[in-house]
């Protein structure tokens, strides 16, 4: 009962290579299966550090910018509107004074 025959070793040759196929296919799943649980583990561990480093900072550096928007940046806004308004109502007060003498209109009482 050897292998008498080139139809022998084909037969020997197809039963080997199928189940060393079929051992690879299997080890390439167990692979797959334990690369995608580290995949997960490593994917929750990122996410963990995250919130427990990432967003205290991020809500650290929201409420200084909030402090700094209402303790610096809003009294500068509402001292420029209030400087730019008091220009702009002098700015016609004084046009309707110009146009008020004489009946000069403003393009006449300017300087060339």
């Amino acid at each position: 009962m050897g292998i008498d025959s080139l139809q022998d070793v084909r037969d020997v040759t197809i039963i080997a290579f199928t189940i060393a196929g079929t051992v690879l296919f299997l080890v390439a799943i167990v692979v797959t299966v334990v690369v995608g649980m580290a995949a997960t583990g490593a994917f929750r561990a990122a996410r963990r550090l995250i919130d427990e480093g990432v967003k205290p900072m991020v809500s650290n550096v929201r409420g200084t910018a909030t402090f700094i928007s209402d303790s610096a940046v809003s009294p500068i806004i509402r001292a420029y509107g209030l400087l730019s308004g008091l220009r702009r109502g002098l700015g016609v007060l004084s046009g309707l004074a110009h146009r008020g003498g004489g009946g000069k209109g403003r393009q006449e009482g300017r300087k060339k």
